[in-house]
């Protein structure tokens, strides 16, 4: 009846299909026994219970003949699609990852998804979590594309953080390497093909200036890495993390060279950096072209999709504004141009007829329209910026206060005989001196014992703890240290200053009054100065304080310091120094010390961002400064931080705007020749202008949002993606994965653990289990941190999705979509099924739930997969569902909610009456598919719209970039030739093979472009189910 390789299912369960293996056929009490391929495992079976798969399993079919196959059957079928599939509606890195929901973060990862430059620029205010964003794209990479590839690069400081954060949140477990490192990482991966994950520095990297020379070529491994990436001819990175980007901004240093090697090399770029959008800033135009250097690498082109977004951003507030008619929104899209260059075109005539044909205006249509028109934006889809303002679950009050006091004799006389030789050295020497002269009076506020020891020891080294990894070490000029050592080889007067510390006075005093209020508290402070940070460590411990130092100078793990200061006894001070502190989360604190004051308010805001970030559970902060009267800090305090409202408010985008004003500052307070009132005026001249600048950013920040952040309609697609029944829940993994593991090898054990107050499971591989596993995760996850590596065969602690609290249950071993884990049973699935996808038909009786907001009844619903292959592949499920009762057509969400939500609770399967099966199939034909075939054109269309318009905006850019670089190459080409210049002639016939390579890479770019075809592979019919919602009086 059948033979070997014949498909065939269970009559009475139709959804389970198998392939007869030929290998055993017996009989056993008279009836005929074959051995069957099922996706989880073999088995013999009596004939008699099989029928033959003579097509792939038709649902519709299986209904109108009465097949009916149990809800679960329904439910992993689509956990399956879920596992395996690109769904359009779903965020696989949701819950995924060992991070609290925060909705904004998810934000980068749908505009990294749709941005067909595939690049995105995070430019988020501090403290908002794009280490965890980044992490979460990356994620959501693996979990859709299987991506394997990451590579991070960020400051040497930064390192460890990253190291931690990704094998702590999100299982990634990420080598530090350096440039010799990484180049044999990537020819080896060229030769196994089995991905990699590394983090490097930025300055481990970069390559030296020279590695290009054609005549002198720099040497060493960071040089052999460029000539490495600028060779490749194929991706070598499917996703490239650059953290702290505004370090590449300057496009005339390696940094920047870097980017542009690493960019043009990686699948996916993503740029983290906290720089405001200013979009008329040239560093926001030189981070965008290491994204997208075809549109970006002109400032005209640049201009040009500003003005052709500015009727965008009108269409897309107006469509926010309840205020705003419809009626009125259609006029302003029926006008909007269609762009030279941003080809919006297709788009456009689809909204247009829609609202020409009528739509209601409802908040959730109006939503819609917004992200229809958000989606338009080339600009938009290239930056994310998200502000703290607009955060609410980020509402930390600052508290800030100043503890002044007067100086005792002793330190006066000496703060202004220092002042007095600093000024006779700045006004007898070049000006550009005076920028190291500030720093040492900054020396001399910070602390006079530590200035007066320092200085008496003719030590030219400031020691200030601020600069960047590489910096050189500032010295001062050798008069100066001589004049200031003249001054300081008093051991009476060193000792006095000490004894006499008015400013170790005041701060104790501060210590003692949080000490008796709150002494569970634990406390930062921070100095610029790592002499100062010593000082204090020595003149702290001799008060009984338990202090902890981490600045620059400390070789000791930073984050291991962290970790210890978390875990360190009530009351315990860490020290530490901008260098120190950058990039660390000390959110457990809320209150911070500024022992002295940096002169650039910048300096100040990284400080306040170590505990004003999220995570913080304080719902304010204390910061308090550390201030003498009658002293350069104080007139930089009031003028400066008090008036523009510094330090209680986030600098956001206000900070590029005082990097501006600083040098004039510092001249200003420098400067040997004005008087106290001069200063004070030109002071006055100065804040007065950083006031109206900060205006114009604030409004500046007001036009941002049209071009580069989605507003509600990308937020709503959010929560809407966190809804329950929209995500993969922690049972349908244990069953999916339960199922997988016992069914496929005998031995294996998925059984519930009672030792923790959390379900757990303890999940034992058999011997063939751990094998096969050990053999997928050497191929395909290697540097997935996991304890099945080594323990699996003797049992793992897991929970299914995420760990709710990874510190306390440290033991147990989080299993997430994109455990490898859970890819590999998703594989066997895949692989057992053979070709033929389970269409379930079932049905099921379910109480009705008031969120449901529909009456109790019975409701057919049917669920549809669509697939679209184009510049942006999705893949969507579609559920439509129809009262029995009348037939009208359920809410478009709705039909997945009751559906997802009734199947979770693990119904029985009922019996269908023979009339209530022929009105289910009725209602299907004549309601339901129908309307699954409109929505699902609506689909084809809109997406087909957003493909070609995509690809005519690339290759209209591409053209254009092809003409201007022709033009320009061939001006100077006929200047070379016309000045009868040997010289020039040679150099006309660089131009024009540089210019022939240029046309060569363009009419490539140009032909994967015009490859990249659209079309949607066959719709099909994933399952039926016929729902009854009882009442309570039922």
């Amino acid at each position: 009846m059948f033979a070997a390789g014949d498909r065939v299912r269970f009559k009475d369960d139709p959804s389970v299909i198998g392939v007869v293996t030929g290998e055993r056929d017996f009989e056993r009490a008279g009836r005929r026994f074959i051995e069957i391929e099922l996706p989880s495992g073999r088995t013999a079976c009596p004939v008699n219970q099989l029928e033959a798969v003579i097509a792939a399993p038709d649902a519709l079919a299986d209904l109108k003949s009465g097949k009916l196959s149990a809800p679960a059957d329904l439910r992993r079928a689509l956990t399956h699609l879920r596992m395996t599939g690109r769904l359009a509606d779903m965020i696989y890195s949701m819950g995924a990852t060992n991070t609290e929901f925060h909705a904004y973060q998810f934000k980068p990862v749908l505009k990294l998804l749709n941005s067909p430059s595939r690049g995105l620029l995070i430019a988020d205010e501090v403290g908002l979590g794009k280490t965890i964003e980044a992490g979460l794209i990356w994620t959501e990479l693996v979990a859709r594309f299987d991506s394997r590839r990451l590579l991070v690069i960020c400051p040497k400081a930064l390192v460890q953080k990253w190291r931690d954060e990704l094998r702590n949140k999100f299982n990634v477990n990420a080598p530090v390497c350096n440039a010799a490192e990484l180049l044999e990482i990537l020819k080896d991966d060229q030769v196994r093909r089995e991905g990699f994950t590394a983090i490097a520095s930025l300055s481990s990297l970069r390559p030296p200036r020279k590695w290009n020379d054609p005549n002198e070529p720099a040497k060493g491994a960071r040089a052999d890495l460029a000539t490495f990436l600028a060779d490749a001819e194929d991706d070598l990175f499917d996703l490239t993390i650059i953290d702290e980007a505004h370090h590449l901004r300057n496009t005339d240093t390696t940094n920047h060279r870097l980017g542009q090697l690493i960019s043009n090399v990686s699948d996916y770029s993503l740029f983290l950096s906290a720089t405001p959008i200013n979009l008329r800033a040239n560093d926001l135009r030189a981070l965008l072209k290491l994204i997208d250097p075809d549109t970006f690498e002109r400032e005209w082109l640049f201009d040009v999709l500003q003005d052709e977004n500015a009727p965008l951003i009108k269409a897309w507030e107006a469509a926010r504004d309840r205020r705003v008619p419809l009626s009125e929104i259609a006029e302003i899209i029926a006008d909007l141009p269609e762009g030279q260059v941003l080809k919006t075109g297709k788009r456009l005539e689809r909204l247009r007829a829609e609202l020409t044909k009528g739509m209601e205006d409802t908040p959730s249509n109006r939503v819609r329209l917004a992200a229809r028109i958000e989606e338009m934006s080339l600009l938009g889809s290239i930056i994310n910026r998200t502000r703290r303002r607009d955060v609410a679950e980020f509402k930390v009050l600052r508290k800030p206060q100043t503890a002044a006091w007067e100086m005792s004799k002793a330190e006066r006389d000496f703060y202004d005989l220092a002042t007095q030789q600093i000024e006779a050295y700045a006004y007898a020497h070049d000006i550009n001196e005076r920028f190291l002269l500030a720093q040492t009076q900054r020396l001399l506020a910070s602390s006079l014992a530590t200035a007066y020891r320092h200085w008496g020891g003719r030590s030219g080294f400031l020691e200030l703890d601020e600069e960047e990894d590489d910096a050189s070490r500032n010295k001062m000029p050798g008069p100066l240290i001589a004049t200031l050592g003249e001054i300081c080889d008093d051991p009476l007067v060193l000792a006095e200053l000490e004894r006499q510390d008015s400013k170790i006075d005041r701060l104790t005093g501060w210590l003692k009054t949080i000490r008796e209020r709150d002494p569970d508290e634990r406390i930062i402070i921070f100095s610029s100065f790592r002499k100062t940070i010593d000082y204090l460590a020595k003149r702290l411990g001799d008060a009984g304080y338990s202090v902890m130092e981490l600045h620059g100078g400390i070789k000791a793990d930073r984050q291991e310091t962290i970790a210890r200061f978390a875990e360190s006894p009530s009351g315990t001070i860490l020290l530490t120094s901008e260098v120190g502190g950058e990039g660390l989360d000390l959110q457990f604190c809320r209150i911070l010390f500024n022992w002295d004051l940096p002169w650039n308010p910048m300096k100040v805001e990284q400080r306040i961002g170590r505990i004003d970030r999220i995570g913080q559970q304080s719902p304010s902060i204390d910061i308090i400064n550390l201030i003498a009267e009658d002293t350069i800090e104080q007139h930089v305090y009031d003028r400066l931080y008090l008036r523009l409202g510094i330090i209680q408010q986030t600098l956001g985008d206000f900070e590029p705007i005082l990097g501006e004003i600083i040098r004039d500052i510092e001249l200003v307070l420098t400067d040997p020749e004005l008087t106290q009132e001069q200063r004070d005026a030109r002071l006055d001249q100065s804040i007065l202008a950083a006031a109206e600048r900060k205006a114009q950013a604030e409004e500046l920040e007001r036009e941002a949002p049209g071009l580069v952040a989605h507003g509600d309609s990308i937020l709503q697609r959010i929560n809407d993606a966190q809804a329950p029944f929209r995500r993969l829940t922690g049972d349908d993994l244990k069953d999916y994965v339960a199922t997988a593991l016992v069914n496929l090898f005998e031995g294996s054990r998925v059984q519930p653990t009672s030792e923790t107050d959390i379900e757990a499971y303890e999940i034992r591989l058999s011997p063939t289990a751990q094998a096969q596993f050990s053999l997928y995760r050497t191929s395909q996850a290697r540097r997935y941190p996991t304890r099945f590596a080594r323990e699996g065969n003797t049992g793992v602690k897991s929970v299914f999705g995420s760990n709710p609290d990874p510190v306390k249950f440290r033991a147990i071993e989080a299993i997430p979509m994109t455990h490898p884990l859970a890819r590999f049973c998703a594989g066997l699935i895949e692989e057992r099924q053979s070709g033929i996808t389970p269409r379930p038909v079932t049905a099921i009786r379910t109480p009705d739930r008031p969120e449901w907001e529909v009456a109790p009844g019975r409701y057919a619903i049917c669920i549809e997969k669509w697939s679209m292959e184009g510049i942006i592949p999705i893949d969507r499920l579609a559920f439509v569902g129809a009262s029995l009762e009348g037939g009208a057509i359920l809410p478009e969400d709705m039909a997945e909610q009751i559906l997802m939500e009734a199947l979770i609770e693990e119904p029985e399967l009922r019996p269908l009456g023979d009339g209530e099966q022929a009105a289910t199939v009725a209602l299907v034909e004549s309601t339901i598919l129908p309307s699954l075939n409109s929505r699902r054109t609506d689909f084809e269309d809109a997406e087909a719209a957003r493909h070609f318009d995509l690809v005519d905006t690339q290759l209209a850019l591409i053209h254009e970039h092809k003409e201007r670089e022709t033009r320009r190459a061939e001006e100077q080409i006929h200047d070379h030739r016309l000045s009868g210049s040997d010289r020039r002639m040679n150099l006309s016939y660089a131009v024009k093979a540089k210019l022939d390579k240029f046309l060569a890479r363009m009419d490539l770019k140009l032909a994967e472009v015009s490859k990249r075809t659209l079309h949607f592979p066959a719709h099909s019919l994933v399952g039926i189910a016929v729902v009854e919602i009882v009442g309570d009086g039922k």
